[in-house]
C-alpha cells in the first residue's frame, strides 16, 4: 500500500512538472507554428483554395467596415436633422 501511494505521488509530480513545462513552452510553440503556417501559405499559388479564402475574408472585412461606417454616418445625420 505504501508503494502504491508513493507511485501515485510520483506520477502526480511528473504530471505536474510536465504540465508546467508545456505551459512555459506554449508561446514559443505557437510562434513557431504561426511562422511555419505563414511560410507555407506564402509559398502556395494564389489560386490555392485557402489563399483565396483568406483573400475573400479580407475583402469581407473591408466591406463590413465600410458598411458600418455608412450606417454610422446615416445615424449621425438622422440625429442632426430635426
Amino acid at each position: 500500500m505504501k508503494r502504491f501511494a508513493i507511485s501515485i505521488v510520483l506520477a502526480a509530480g511528473v504530471t505536474l512538472a510536465t504540465w508546467k513545462m508545456v505551459q512555459a513552452c506554449d508561446p514559443v510553440v505557437r510562434a513557431r507554428c504561426s511562422e511555419m503556417c505563414e511560410r507555407m501559405f506564402s509559398q502556395m499559388p494564389e489560386s490555392f483554395p485557402p489563399n483565396r479564402m483568406m483573400a475573400d475574408l479580407v475583402t469581407v472585412k473591408k466591406q463590413t467596415a465600410s458598411i458600418l461606417d455608412l450606417l454610422e454616418d446615416r445615424t449621425k445625420s438622422q440625429r442632426c436633422v430635426p
